[in-house]
């Protein structure tokens, strides 16, 4: 019973506290008039896709993006047999911010993971698509905070 009641106050609390995202996409002062991809590849469009929503809201600051963006996948370890044991996955992120046709900003950004082999290859690379995705999702992260800090 205790236990309900504090989960009910903890919900009560939690919805009167008005909690609004720190970077909305429509309350942006910037706008991405277009994206320029160097390599096409699924990490390239999972940006473009997730900043599609600032390419519609109406900023007073215009930018262009050159994006640039692969994957690595490295053994980091090998038993005595020569069995692979460990992988690292890197994505390197290169990106540039134009505004009016002039560079304002560039950067890299390497995200890496270790993780160990397993047994069953279909759940190692159901694995390995989710690190893909919290990596890609922290890179994301970076350069929407570089847009916002412009």
């Amino acid at each position: 019973m205790k236990k309900i009641n504090y989960i009910l106050v903890l919900l009560f609390l939690l919805s009167g506290c008005n909690y609004d995202p720190i970077y909305k996409s429509k309350d942006t002062n910037f706008t991405i008039i277009s994206f320029e991809i160097k390599d096409k590849n699924s990490l390239t469009s999972q940006i473009t896709r997730s900043l599609r929503t600032y390419n519609s809201s109406e900023g007073s600051r215009q930018y262009d993006l050159k994006i640039e963006a692969k994957k690595s996948k490295i053994v980091t370890s090998k038993d005595s047999r020569g069995n692979i044991k460990s992988y690292r996955l890197i994505i390197e992120c290169n990106y540039e911010i134009f505004e009016k046709n002039e560079k304002i900003k560039s950067k890299k950004i390497v995200e890496s993971f270790n993780f160990n082999n397993a047994d069953n290859k279909f759940k190692l690379r159901k694995y390995e698509v989710s690190i893909e995705k919290d990596l890609m999702s922290k890179i994301i992260d970076n350069l929407i905070f570089d847009l916002y800090s412009l």
